[in-house]
């Protein structure tokens, strides 16, 4: 398995690496996900050699759900229309595999790398694949996994994410090789660390509040229960004012 010397070593002697990314419908069923779409950007060094991009369809015995395929931008009636079946995909991938030899497929995250396996037609076998979050936060010292959004924000790559899967592919290229470069600005890392505190704060102090007003509902407690509410109730006293502070009310 890939870490964090092999991939600077690959990068720094310019190998070729597949930077790719997955849209993905959630099924109504199964509630599992199915792919919609894929981009590839295959780089050598901080250069395009090719990029691939695609619709996606699975076929009718997936029933997408539609709130979400209007969420992401996509329509059930395109996907039909214009989407490649993954048999066809596979070839594609397996076609350019053979051409430029990847050392890693990288992607933000294992949920791509994952859904890719589960749907692609034929074993990936001798693909290398690497997930960004095993490097990237700790390479910017970061102690959460952000988004694509905010990385680029850090490394000054003006990037919208549109769940356009080619762009975002193309978008973690770029931040790898800024990162990887020493090019990320520090101000902009500790402006988007502060702004993930404050989300984080802010969910932690709705969670302890809706624990606290459960325990307030019923009608006897345990010493147990008892404690844990007073415990609560230190907390969201101590902490009201960092809270309505955070939420601007």
């Amino acid at each position: 398995m890939a870490d964090h010397n092999s991939i600077m070593d690959a990068l720094k002697k310019e190998k070729t690496v597949a930077y790719f990314d997955l849209e993905f419908c959630n099924e109504r069923t199964t509630h599992h996900n199915v792919p919609v779409a894929a981009g590839i950007s295959y780089r050598k060094g901080g250069r395009e050699l090719e990029s691939y991009d695609t619709l996606i369809w699975c076929g009718d015995e997936y029933e997408l759900w539609d709130e979400h395929l209007l969420r992401i931008g996509y329509e059930e009636q395109t996907l039909r229309k214009f989407g490649r079946p993954m048999e066809e995909v596979t070839g594609d991938l397996f076609a350019a595999h053979e051409k430029y030899r990847p050392e890693y497929y990288i992607s933000l995250g294992r949920q791509d790398e994952e859904l890719l396996k589960r749907f692609i037609t034929r074993e990936p076998e001798g693909w290398e694949f690497y997930d960004a979050v095993r490097f990237l936060p700790g390479r910017l010292s970061l102690k959460y996994d952000i988004s694509l959004e905010r990385y680029a924000y850090i490394c000054g790559i003006p990037f919208v994410h549109k769940f356009q899967p080619l762009d975002d592919a193309r978008c973690l290229a770029e931040i790898f090789a800024c990162v990887c470069r020493g090019g990320a600005d520090m101000a902009r890392r500790r402006e988007v660390e502060e702004e993930y505190d404050k989300k984080m704060f802010v969910a932690q102090y709705k969670n302890k509040r809706q624990a606290y007003e459960y325990l307030l509902g019923l009608e006897s407690l345990t010493p147990a229960q008892k404690e844990k509410m007073r415990g609560y109730e230190e907390y969201l006293s101590g902490n009201r004012e960092a809270y309505l502070a955070c939420v601007g009310e």
